[in-house]
């Protein structure tokens, strides 16, 4: 028994000197830059990495490096970083693609294809724009104290804990159908302070960046509209002489169709919200059923005419994010074949509706 005892441990020892020459070789790329090579069209690939240094069975010291590669394409920039650099690139963990808005700007996604070749699919990813010098945000050790892998995804997967935007996987954006996908928004990023910072969404048409942008504000709205559950999300508004506050506890979004013999007519876009009043705004402790209903209209005329706001930027950037010509095409196939969807989707005219009903105060009389 202690001789059975004696080579067990002996083989945990030998299992662990394996594990650990092979986890030294390993890199695992955590964020992919995509950029141009200044104005040309050779692409310049960044590498934001975590490596295992020290590597013992059950751990390791985890360290980041900068690496950066140039290709003719995704592929061919792997292949150059593996030959300029020992090691294994590893992208089964990389949990976020940022791209420049001059990339964005070239059908990036013809380009982000070949990533299910890879035989370590990353396609679970997040997909981002930055709006600003790539190699100067992801060559930096630390931001706030966090790498900039951590600082950076972790921003993305609060907001989208809380619902505010999109989630822009790059399995959904590659794999998701070709002629409706290829109008939506990307979360993008901008150049704060010693970092960067969420800033709204970029809008994509045919799959290419419009270089027109929703803010903060208008990425929430349009993604309630995209039909998104939006519980938990805070809403404020001036509720006409009164600030007030509310936290969605439902949304539900319809679309309505108005055709006759001449063809399409109108979209109505059906926003119905349950909310949670936070804060009335008026400073006092209660509220009557008459304030109530007096507010739950100020804030159905403040979101629809948010909505409106948010329709005309898609419409003039000509950027379907809504899907509209997706329903237009399942419920009136026959009508869509007779459209020229892209030449008169920003003439249609789409009329939000928003009912809001407010519940569960706890402060009224």
């Amino acid at each position: 028994m202690k001789r059975l005892a004696i080579a067990l441990f002996f083989c945990l020892l030998l299992t662990g000197c394996w594990d650990q020459v092979q986890l030294k070789k390993l890199l695992f790329v955590d964020v992919v830059g995509l950029d141009y090579v200044k104005d040309t069209k050779r692409l310049q690939t960044s590498y934001v990495i975590s490596s295992l240094r020290e590597a013992s069975q059950g751990g390791g010291k985890a360290s980041g490096l900068f690496l950066q590669s140039t290709g003719e394409n995704l592929y061919d920039a792997v292949n150059q970083s593996n030959k300029e650099f020992p090691g294994v690139l590893n992208t089964l963990e990389t949990r976020l693609y940022l791209i420049s808005t001059q990339f964005a700007k070239d059908q990036p996604l013809d380009y982000l294809n070949t990533t299910s070749q890879f035989t370590s699919n990353p396609l679970y990813a997040y997909l981002a724009v930055y709006d600003g010098d790539l190699t100067k945000l992801l060559a930096k050790k630390k931001i706030k104290g966090l790498t900039v892998s951590d600082f950076l995804v972790g921003i993305l997967d609060e907001e989208k804990k809380r619902g505010k935007i999109p989630t822009n996987k790059l399995l959904r954006l590659i794999l998701g159908g070709a002629e409706f996908m290829n109008d939506f928004a990307l979360n993008r990023f901008e150049p704060y302070k010693d970092g960067a910072r969420l800033a709204g969404t970029a809008l994509f048409r045919d799959g290419k960046y419009t270089g027109i942008n929703l803010n903060d504000e208008e990425t929430q709205m349009a993604f309630l509209l995209d039909g998104v559950n939006g519980k938990y999300q805070l809403l404020t508004g001036s509720g006409g002489e009164n600030a007030h506050t509310v936290l969605v506890q439902n949304s539900k979004r319809k679309f309505h169709l108005h055709t006759n013999p001449n063809g399409l007519q109108e979209i109505d876009v059906a926003l119905k919200m349950d909310l949670k009043l936070i804060e009335n705004g008026t400073g006092k402790s209660n509220i009557s059923n008459q304030e109530l209903k007096k507010l739950e209209k100020t804030m159905e005329a403040e979101l629809t005419s948010k909505s409106s706001e948010v329709i005309g930027i898609l419409k003039r950037a000509n950027c379907d994010y809504l899907q509209l010509g997706h329903e237009v095409a399942a419920f009136h196939p026959n009508l869509y074949r007779k459209m020229n969807w892209r030449e008169e989707y920003p003439k249609l005219k789409i009329k939000p509706i928003v009912n809001v009903r407010i519940l569960n105060t706890g402060i009224v009389e």
